[in-house]
C-alpha cells in the first residue's frame, strides 16, 4: 500500500535535514529514536530515494533531499500559519532564533533582547553567528532566521526592514595628547578613573590626520567612509590597525595613542567603562542604516513575524 507524505512525515524530514543526526532529529521533533527511524524508512519509500546517507560526519542529505528541503519547509510554514495565526502565544513558544550579526548588533541589541525574552518568551533561545554566514542559502533552508547589517549589504532576494540609524564618532583615551591634557601613566589610569569632560573637545583636521588610526573593517577590507571623505578633501590618514572587532577597537584606543572613528552608539556605550574621550569627526562623514533581512518563505510565519517585531522594537531603544 502506498504511503502518503503526511504532515508528520514532512516534519520529520525537516528535522532530519536540519540536524543531520537521527537522535537529535528525534529530539527536535519530539519523537523517540525508533519512531524517527520508522519515519525515515517511510520517507525513503514515499520519495524513492535514500534521502540521508550515514557517514562519519553524520547523515548527509542526497541531492534529492537538498531539492526537497526548501519546498518541505515552505509547506510546513504555510500549514503552521493556518492554525497559529489565531493561537500563537510567545510564552509557550519553544524555539531557537539564529541571527547573523556583527558584535556591533550583539552589543546594541542582544542584552536587552535576552531580558525581554526572559519575561515574554522564556523558552526562546538566541544564537548569534557571523553576519557573513547568513547567506541567502542559509536563510532559504532555515539554518539562519535573520541577517542584520548595513543597508547596502542586504542579501539579494530577501525581505528587509530598517532597524536603526547611526553616525560616526571619534574616540581616544581620556589623557590623549591631542586633547591638550597632561599624559598620565597606565597605572594611574587603572587606579583612578578620569572623568570625561562635560563638553566634547574640538580636534582640528590637521591634528586628526596626523594621528595613527584604528579602522573597524567587518569584512577585513581596507578603506571606508572616513577614507573616502578625506580623499574628497585631498587628504589621507594612516590606518595603523585594521580589525573586524567592534569591541576590540575601542579597547585598543583606550590603551594607545591611536584614534578610532566608529559607530556613535557603540562608542557612547563604552566611553565610561573604557575611559574614552569622544569628539565629532573634524570633517563630514555620512552615517549609516542597519537593517534586518529574512527569506520570503518565513514572512508569514507567526513566530518569525513576532520575533522580527520584537527585534525592531529593541533596536530602536537608545
Amino acid at each position: 500500500m502506498d504511503i502518503e507524505p503526511s504532515f508528520e512525515l514532512l516534519r520529520d524530514f525537516d528535522a532530519l535535514f536540519r540536524e543531520r543526526h537521527l537522535t537529535r532529529a528525534a529530539a527536535r521533533a519530539g519523537r523517540s529514536q525508533p519512531a524517527m527511524s520508522r519515519s525515515l524508512r517511510q520517507l525513503r519509500e514515499v520519495f524513492g530515494d535514500a534521502l540521508f546517507v550515514r557517514t562519519s560526519r553524520g547523515m548527509i542529505p542526497t541531492p534529492r533531499a537538498e531539492v526537497l528541503a526548501p519546498r518541505v519547509e515552505a509547506l510546513l510554514t504555510s500549514a503552521r500559519a493556518l492554525v497559529e495565526k489565531s493561537s500563537f502565544d510567545p510564552r509557550t513558544l519553544v524555539r531557537s532564533f539564529v541571527i547573523g550579526a556583527s558584535d556591533l548588533v550583539d552589543m546594541q541589541v542582544f542584552a536587552r533582547l535576552a531580558a525581554i525574552l526572559a519575561e515574554e518568551a522564556p523558552k526562546v533561545d538566541l544564537v548569534s553567528i557571523a553576519a557573513v554566514s547568513a547567506t541567502p542559502d542559509a536563510l532559504a533552508d532555515g539554518r539562519v532566521d535573520l541577517w542584520t547589517g548595513p543597508e547596502q549589504s542586504v542579501p539579494a532576494g530577501m525581505k528587509c526592514q530598517h532597524l536603526f540609524d547611526d553616525a560616526f564618532l571619534c574616540a581616544v583615551r581620556q589623557d590623549h595628547p591631542v586633547l591638550g591634557k597632561p599624559k598620565k601613566s597606565p597605572s594611574t589610569r587603572r587606579s583612578k578613573r578620569v572623568q570625561a569632560a562635560p563638553d566634547a573637545p574640538a580636534v582640528s583636521l590637521e591634528a586628526f590626520v596626523a594621528l595613527s588610526h584604528i579602522q573597524i573593517a567587518p569584512r577585513g577590507t581596507p578603506g571606508g567612509v572616513v577614507d573616502t571623505a578625506l580623499a574628497q578633501l585631498g587628504r589621507a590618514r594612516r590606518v595603523a590597525v585594521r580589525t573586524t572587532s567592534f569591541l576590540g577597537a575601542p579597547w585598543l584606543a583606550s590603551r594607545s595613542d591611536m584614534v578610532l572613528t566608529g559607530p556613535s552608539r557603540l562608542i557612547k556605550a563604552l566611553e565610561a567603562p573604557f575611559e574614552l574621550a569622544t569628539f565629532a569627526p573634524p570633517l563630514a562623514v555620512p552615517g549609516f542604516r542597519i537593517f534586518q533581512a529574512w527569506h520570503p518563505r518565513a514572512h508569514e510565519d507567526p513566530a518569525h513575524r513576532w520575533f522580527r517585531g520584537l527585534l525592531r522594537r529593541v533596536a530602536a531603544l537608545r
